[in-house]
């Protein structure tokens, strides 16, 4: 549930994360999840790669939103970010362009994004 999620994603705070790789696929997870993720990941100043892969969530815009501005991490050099089948929008992609703008380091970026309501807007961004 979203619950457990929360308390998992709250015990990535690990100040010394330099490799992250997450799977959640078909889970009952959704923005208080994405948001205790993101918060993590803002927290992990070593972390260099993250592969998310978030596949037919409850997930909103603002969950995905909270979690692509924790993406803002000084090292990261390495993202693989999969959304499908995710309510995530426009204000996900503003903040994931920010964050991605923000690393100085990134030199792989794959980004997979199905069945989402993302629109014109927030591909531009």
């Amino acid at each position: 549930t979203d619950r457990g999620g929360q308390a998992l994603t709250e015990g990535l705070k690990c100040p010394e994360l330099n490799d992250l790789e997450l799977q959640m696929r078909g889970a009952a997870v959704g923005d208080n999840t994405a948001i205790a993720l993101g918060s993590s990941l803002g927290a992990s100043d070593k972390l260099a790669k993250v592969t998310l892969t978030l596949y037919n969530t409850q997930l909103t815009d603002r969950g995905g939103q909270a979690l692509t501005e924790g993406l803002k991490c000084p090292e990261l050099n390495d993202l693989e970010l999969q959304m499908r089948g995710a309510a995530v929008g426009d204000n996900t992609a503003i903040a994931l362009g920010s964050s991605l703008g923000a690393s100085d380091k990134l030199a792989k970026v794959t980004l997979t994004l199905y069945n989402t309501q993302l629109t014109d807007r927030g591909g531009q961004a």
